[in-house]
């Protein structure tokens, strides 16, 4: 609850500065304004990404051994959306995930070791192609973004060095594994589990990493098309490559664990990186707005799919 109350108080302070640096009605004139095809269409985009984004997660699970369909991976991400907008943050829609692929068959390590690979392969897909479009960006003077950009290439050397430390990990975890069965006989407690279920990631971990990033790259290609397209629809001109690197921004601070659901962050990033791109305050919070409605809108898909579920449930049951 301290920690709720500090990113309430967060998510407050930045959404006053932002209406006090944007005027409120500035900002309704523009979403007035804005063009609906346009905007069905960057909506329709976002959807995808919400497809990509389940086929990434299906990858690595079918890779550690959890046959969990593609029609089950696609109804559990949306319902731990639903989830994740009733209570903001990681814990609930996790919960309800690993619940629900148990009810599928899949094991409880198993679950979690699939989850926490699959985002740590979206955020390093973010990061890569973030940094990248930013480096290769016309609009954006490297000099007024060197810290940032500093921040994104030390992230990506990071990922490098992960990458690089791997095989060297695996291999004496590999040793050590060895040792430890010669020594005594293998236990079911959930330590030993989640051994197995890093051994299993580790050993796995390249091929599965360039399986997902297939759908991982996609997804952000894909965000930064809905992105281009939610922005042409307030009158914002903003090529792909652009946008790539803003919804890369924009999901980089609203991952961050100061914010309740992004707001007021989200929308202090916009002002601040399209700023960079002479983009006006009032149209970059019009179109933070319209970011939003994309986890509102898939929250309202997982709740359907969600009271879908449990009316099925009932006829089992009854």
């Amino acid at each position: 609850m301290p920690w709720r109350a500090v990113r309430a108080v967060c998510s407050a302070a930045a959404l006053f500065w932002v209406l006090r640096v944007t005027p409120l009605q500035t900002i309704i004139a523009a979403l007035r304004q804005a063009d609906w095809l346009y905007l069905l269409a960057g909506m329709m985009l976002n959807l995808l990404t919400r497809f990509a984004a389940a086929e990434r997660t299906r990858v690595i699970s079918r890779a550690l051994g959890l046959f969990v369909s593609r029609w089950q991976t696609i109804e559990t991400l949306f319902i731990s959306n639903f989830y994740a907008l009733l209570s903001p943050g990681p814990v609930l829609s996790g919960v309800v995930s690993i619940y629900r692929y148990r009810n599928y068959g899949a094991s409880i390590t198993g679950s979690v070791g699939s989850l926490l690979a699959s985002r740590v392969i979206e955020l390093a897909a973010f990061i890569a192609l973030g940094t990248a479009c930013l480096l290769l960006d016309p609009r954006v003077a490297l000099d007024a973004v060197r810290y940032p950009l500093g921040l994104a290439l030390a992230g990506v050397l990071a990922m490098a060095v992960g990458v690089a430390c791997w095989w060297l990990l695996h291999k004496r975890w590999t040793w050590r594994l060895a040792e430890n069965r010669a020594a005594r006989p293998a236990q079911g407690s959930v330590i030993s589990n989640l051994r197995a279920v890093w051994h299993e990631v580790m050993s796995r971990g390249p091929r599965m990493g360039w399986q997902a990033a297939i759908p991982a790259a996609a997804q952000v290609i894909l965000s930064g098309a809905a992105v281009s397209l939610l922005a042409r629809s307030v009158g914002i001109e903003l090529s792909v490559v652009s946008a790539i690197w803003v919804s890369a921004a924009v999901y980089a601070v609203v991952l961050l664990p100061i914010s309740i659901a992004g707001l007021g962050v989200r929308e202090v990033m916009l002002v601040k990186a399209l700023g960079l791109l002479g983009v006006a305050p009032n149209l970059s919070v019009a179109l933070s707005v319209l970011m939003f409605l994309d986890p509102v809108v898939n929250a309202v898909i997982g709740g359907v799919m969600q009271i879908r579920s449990n009316l099925c449930a009932a006829r089992t049951h009854a």
